[in-house]
């Protein structure tokens, strides 16, 4: 029913159009000819007190404020000059903000929503802040009743009366507020009558629609209790500062109910907003303004990635993984529209190409086991053969000495000395060829423990597994990953089959689902325990299920039968269309969970065949490393031996021995001719063939070598190496020792054997190489062929061609292989 006649301010005529709302209070009517307008009438007049406000906002109407509020524009009055009420902006095709927090109502009003959306719309209401605090005016009540909000994501304000004006010295206050939006210092009153709104207070009520907003109707004071006692209510928990998601959670004894967006999932300035937002000591003021948050959602907004899985989630750069799927996966709640692009699989052809990929991956090839140790080489190196006949002059000179110092005692000592004597001798000399066992300082024994603890590394290395899984575990996971795919189109029969099946719980469902717990007028269910309820995902008559209310903190047996009760009054109206087939969308979710399953496993065969190159590489890597440390290491174990078997002892040993000698005969001397018997018959026993030199104690000069010295002391080749009738050629051969030379023919080619010391030989056209050391000559490029010769070390060989780190050499034909980490190009 219209009102009667009314008069704007100058008296003329408004006539009323269609009646657009109803509340408590009064209707909404448009205003014939002015299609952006609409008209508040009053159910009773308001107030005197009430009619001076609506006359004081009419004249602090501006442009920015008519932009985004439903902001008087003037009074209506009626014949007898009472305000009856006021004109104001029209806002059309706007829903109030809290059907853009939850997934459910959001998917119904905003179809097309996800979360820049939602980004987008907080920013928008706190510029709406922003705005009203510039005038100089106080929101009061804020909450998400007289917020609205637009398909393209402006927000306007309405129920402007309510707002706390100021103007020539008169104060009108807002004498309302919803608890769950009012900050702690305004918890607990009986009354808002009298009491000065401030700015810092509407920003409290912002950060908890902002919260909101971002984070699917979660309420920030609304979790899990730690604490003793019963759980607070929404109004209790902001009293006592018990932010959920607060960094001092051992103050707040709350943590974030299931479900819930993770705090790290907004970026760090925005968590610092709500940490200072929702802190105790900022209740007197230095909450963040309206233009702070404003910044800081331009900085999230620009900061966002798109999901690889479902093109309609959107989450920041910073996480390492969608927060949206993680949710949606564990919740079974779709929050955002599904946007899956076909063209998102990998590859051309998808799996198709990718098995075929992996198809081609050939095994790598075994590694076989490690080559034995070598016997020792043919001949052993020039410095050792020098350093053997040396040592072996010395070594003949102390055990002569030592021979002939008893002897000198047994001849010229006195009886009781020579009993003393000749066993001193004796055990001396075994303590020092003991000693000289345990500290041999011999270089040639310490090369050959040097390379056998290098042979036994290898050994170690050789027998080790390569670390992570083997291509064949590989090959078995990437199979089962397959067998996954190839099971895809079974399953999205049977869920398409079970929607059919599902028809009438769908519908029943999609019929609840009609009814917002938010518009719901239920006894005992206030702002606070709705506000509580959609923070466990609970919106809509369909979610009212007896376990997921019990789970809620503070919701008993009474209140939850409340709920069942209200949910079954809804039940009841419901009725089954038979005829009505299984909702497009129901069957866009199959598809959409089908071809995010099938593009998963499409990653995971891509990166499971990634894994498989690699593997194969290491394997093949390691293969070639181990052989061609193998070749390297056999040359100089074979030389090793081969010295050390020459020049088996210290000098320092037969030194001692040779001074111990000289010890032993002067002692012998002198006791002897202390005790001389003075009869003139009595003379000393002869000692003409005792050497001077060896009692002295120092050993006599060696004699000179002869002409071949080294045949007589060269040991006789390994049994595995081919015996071969020419001498092996020395680097620097003396004029006494002439080496000739006949290489044999070249063995038989055998496949090619990639060797990673081959890159360290960069000889480019280089045609002669020089050997670093001795090394043995292969019948084939490979580690593990038969030995033909061995190269002395220095020689200077001609090179006649290359394979894979080996180096066919000889002189004026091949001779064979060498390793080339053995080898130094020379021009």
């Amino acid at each position: 029913m219209k009102p009667g006649r009314l008069l704007d301010i100058r008296g003329n005529p408004i006539a009323l159009g269609k009646e657009l709302g109803r509340g408590g209070e009064g209707a909404v009517f448009d205003v014939v000819g002015q299609p952006d307008a609409v008209a508040k009438v009053y159910l009773k007049p308001p107030s005197v007190q009430h009619a001076a406000k609506l006359s004081a906002m009419a004249r602090m109407a501006t442009p920015p404020l008519l932009k985004i509020a439903a902001w008087p524009t003037g009074t209506l009055q009626d014949p007898s000059g009472k305000v009856a009420g006021f004109t104001m902006p029209k806002v059309g095709g706007h829903e109030p903000v809290f059907k853009l927090y939850g997934p459910k109502l959001r998917l119904q009003e905003f179809p097309t929503a996800d979360w820049r959306f939602l980004i987008h719309a907080a920013a928008n209401a706190a510029r709406s802040f922003s705005t009203v605090h510039a005038a100089g005016l106080v929101i009061g009540d804020v909450n998400h009743g007289n917020l609205v909000v637009g398909q393209d994501a402006t927000v306007r304000m309405i129920d402007c009366d309510s707002f706390q004006v100021i103007q020539g010295g008169k104060t009108w206050f807002c004498e309302v507020g919803v608890g769950t939006h009012q900050p702690p210092e305004m918890q607990g009153r009986a009354s808002y009558t009298g009491v000065v709104r401030t700015p810092n207070q509407d920003s409290f009520g912002l950060a908890v629609i902002v919260f909101q907003l971002l984070c699917i109707a979660r309420h920030p004071f609304a979790g899990r209790y730690k604490g003793a006692g019963e759980p607070p209510l929404i109004e209790d928990a902001i009293q006592a500062s018990r932010y959920a998601y607060s960094r001092d959670r051992s103050r707040t004894a709350m943590e974030p109910p299931p479900g819930s967006l993770p705090i790290g999932a907004l970026t760090p300035t925005i968590q610092d907003l709500f940490e200072k937002a929702f802190a105790p000591e900022t209740v007197r003021g230095g909450r963040p303004s309206a233009d702070q948050w404003v910044a800081a959602l331009g900085e999230l907004a620009s900061d966002l990635r798109v999901c690889g899985a479902n093109g309609g989630h959107y989450y920041r750069k910073g996480l390492s993984a969608c927060p949206w799927c993680a949710i949606e996966s564990a919740s079974g709640i779709t929050l955002f529209p599904v946007v899956f692009k076909p063209g998102a699989t990998v590859g051309a052809t998808g799996m198709a190409a990718l098995w075929q990929e992996v198809s081609k991956v050939p095994d790598p090839p075994s590694v076989g086991r490690c080559p034995p140790p070598p016997g020792a080489a043919p001949a052993p190196s020039p410095p050792a053969l020098a350093l053997a006949g040396a040592g072996g002059s010395l070594k003949f000179a102390s055990w002569a000495s030592v021979g002939a110092s008893i002897l000198a005692t047994l001849a010229i000592a006195p009886p009781d000395v020579r009993a003393l004597m000749v066993p001193a001798v004796g055990v001396i000399t075994f303590i020092i060829h003991r000693n000289a066992r345990a500290n041999r300082q011999n270089p040639f024994q310490q090369k050959l423990a040097d390379v056998k603890r290098d042979w036994e590394a290898l050994q170690r290395a050789w027998a080790a597994p390569l670390p992570g899984p083997g291509t064949a575990e590989i090959r078995a996971g990437l199979s089962h990953i397959k067998a996954q795919y190839d099971a895809l189109p079974s399953e999205r029969a049977k869920r398409l089959q079970k929607l059919q099946e599902q028809r009438r719980d769908k519908q029943l469902e999609d019929h609840l689902d009609r009814f917002s717990l938010a518009n719901a007028k239920i006894p005992g269910i206030g702002a606070a325990r709705v506000a509580t309820l959609a923070s466990h995902g609970i919106d809509t008559a369909s979610d009212i299920v007896s376990h997921r209310l019990l789970a809620v903190p503070g919701f008993g047996p009474t209140t939850v039968a409340k709920l069942l009760a209200w949910r079954r009054s809804h039940e009841a109206n419901f009725q089954f269309d038979p005829n009505r087939g299984v909702s497009p969308s129901e069957i866009a979710l199959v598809e959409r969970d089908v071809a995010t399953q099938r593009t998963k496993l499409e990653r995971e065969v891509a990166a499971g065949l990634a894994r498989l190159r690699a593997a194969v590489v290491a394997h093949t890597t390691r293969r070639q490393a181990l052989e061609g440390r193998a070749a390297e290491l056999l040359p100089t174990y074979a030389q090793a031996l081969a010295d050390a078997a020459v020049v088996p002892e210290d000098r320092t040993t037969h030194k001692r021995l040779l001074a111990m000698s000289g010890a032993v005969a002067a002692l012998a001397l002198v006791t002897g001719i202390g005790h001389r018997p003075s009869s003139p018959g009595y003379s000393l026993p002869s000692i003409a063939n005792v050497r001077p030199s060896t009692l002295a104690g120092t050993p006599p000069a060696p004699s000179p070598a002869p002409a071949q010295p080294l045949q007589a002391v060269r040991p006789a080749p390994a049994a595995r190496v081919p015996q071969s009738t020419e001498t092996p050629r020395q680097a620097q051969p003396s004029s006494t020792e002439p080496v000739e030379t006949s290489p044999p023919a070249a063995g038989p080619p055998l496949p090619q054997v990639i060797s990673p010391a081959a890159a360290a030989l960069r000889m480019g056209e280089t045609e002669h190489v020089a050997m670093k050391q001795a090394g043995y000559v292969r019948a084939a490029p490979n580690g593990n062929s038969t030995i033909v010769r061995t190269a002395p070390g220095g020689a200077r060989l001609r090179v006649f061609s290359k394979n894979a780190g080996w180096v066919q050499v000889g002189e004026e034909v091949p001779w064979g292989w060498v390793y080339s980490g053995l080898v130094d190009p020379v021009p």
